[in-house]
């Protein structure tokens, strides 16, 4: 679970069609063992980009032929198709589309709106309707990791060296195998919760900068490819199938569904609704929700049911009955859409799962109980913090969560090492 509640999916919502599951087999040629590794992160783009930021710091920038040096804070703003630059006290002046500005030292942090970000910051103004400004910053991917370590785990040290090889794996993937954004947006990973949450120099902790460094070029692979390594809040006692979570999309081997018998945690980490939740849902809100989803009005909301259940326990098809009409939903997101569990609905910085959904009917509505937070594809993270503290090792928590794999160094070239699922039934503190 992370350290902050910042995303509630894994990330990885879009369907996982066979396309990219055959190119995850592929090895992750390209990238030498003795070259190091980069990550270009999208920090603001698409409609919510801003058509201005302010950049501080020392160092130099480049646009198109025209060179200057970074002392002290810049404004860059988007203006009729092209990039303004000014400085306190002067008039702004066209330069161009684009400008790369680096750090005076490496290692040394530009600053982007108050935040600061180790490597190269990318501004450009975007060749789309929506215009505004794209900001990517380019950096080593041990330095991504210090960013995004503290973000996506609490601060046990084996669930963050867990934390740091998926989160590495899962940028390795997601950079040279699914290319999510490089098509459209021109670059690797973006900085929220759809890719993994991103969050600069100012989030870095010693004890994830630790983990980091101990695990330094370690990724999973499976048959000698990186693999897509999903991971989620809190199973509610089980993981499930990529199927369940993302509808037509094509089995994993190493991402079958397992026991994750240390969900309970989260009541000590402070989130016990992650594990067991309940939710009220008015019968008036479920009917227009229902509308927003299906594009019909089923009338006055008498009742819902599950009508059928995944192995796992999710939910597989949901029925909801109106006065004018029944419906069926059997969509992840609508039914979560449906019930108001969702984060959009709910409140919640994250979505609640499927996992054992009851439905009671109230006087007003409708009372939803569940389990589990996120997805339920890949590793458990309260699940790994909970295994971490009844003293399993890094690579018994992975080699659980993901069956079959192997840890490789050198971001996959190396020699991989298999990794052995334990017995956990002896040691289960709080057993589903």
């Amino acid at each position: 679970m992370r350290r902050i509640p910042a995303r509630g999916r894994s990330g990885l919502g879009l369907a996982l069609t066979l396309l990219v599951i055959l190119s995850g087999v592929a090895s992750a040629a390209g990238h030498d063992a003795g070259q190091g590794e980069t990550i270009r992160v999208g920090l603001y783009f698409g409609d919510h980009a801003p058509s201005a930021v302010a950049v501080n710091g020392q160092g130099q920038w480049q646009a198109g032929r025209e060179r200057g040096s970074l002392r002290g804070a810049v404004r860059l703003r988007a203006n009729a198709g092209h990039l303004e630059i000014s400085q306190a006290g002067e008039h702004p002046r066209e330069i161009g589309r684009s400008i790369e500005i680096s750090p005076a030292r490496a290692g040394s942090p530009l600053i982007l709106d108050g935040i600061s970000y180790r490597g190269l910051l990318r501004v450009e103004v975007q060749p789309t309707a929506a215009g505004g400004l794209r900001v990517v910053n380019s950096l080593d991917l041990e330095d991504y990791l210090r960013g995004v370590v503290p973000n996506e785990m609490f601060a046990e040290p084996v669930a963050c060296e867990v934390q740091a090889i998926i989160s590495r794996t899962l940028a390795i993937f997601i950079r040279d195998h699914q290319r999510r954004h490089a098509r459209e947006d021109g670059f690797d990973v973006c900085a929220t919760g759809h890719c993994q949450v991103y969050r600069g120099v100012s989030s870095e902790t010693g004890q994830a900068d630790d983990a980091v460094r101990r695990t330094r070029g370690e990724v999973l692979t499976y048959h000698g490819a990186v693999i897509l390594a999903a991971y989620h809040a809190n199973a509610g006692g089980h993981t499930a199938e990529t199927d369940e979570a993302w509808p037509g999309s094509s089995r994993l081997p190493y991402l079958s569904p397992v026991g994750s018998p240390y969900d309970g945690v989260a009541a000590d980490l402070g989130y016990p609704d992650c594990y067991l939740w309940q939710e009220k849902a008015g019968a008036g809100p479920v009917r227009e929700r229902l509308r927003a989803v299906t594009g019909y009005d089923v009338g006055e909301v008498r009742g819902m049911a599950v009508l059928e259940r995944w192995p796992s326990g999710r939910v597989k098809q949901l029925r909801v009955t109106g006065a004018r009409r029944q419906v069926t939903l059997w969509r992840p997101r609508d039914i979560r859409r449906a019930l108001g569990i969702g984060q959009e609905d709910s409140g919640k910085p994250y979505d609640h799962d499927l996992r054992l959904v009851s439905i009671r009917k109230t006087p007003d509505g409708f009372l939803i109980t569940g389990h589990g937070a996120g997805e339920g594809v890949g590793l458990s993270q309260q699940g790994a913090v909970g295994m971490a503290r009844a003293g399993f090792t890094c690579e018994a928590i992975l080699g659980h969560y993901y069956r079959g794999t192997e840890l490789t160094d050198y971001y996959g070239r190396g020699r991989p090492r298999p990794l052995s699922a334990p017995s956990l039934l002896a040691r289960a503190a709080r057993p589903n």
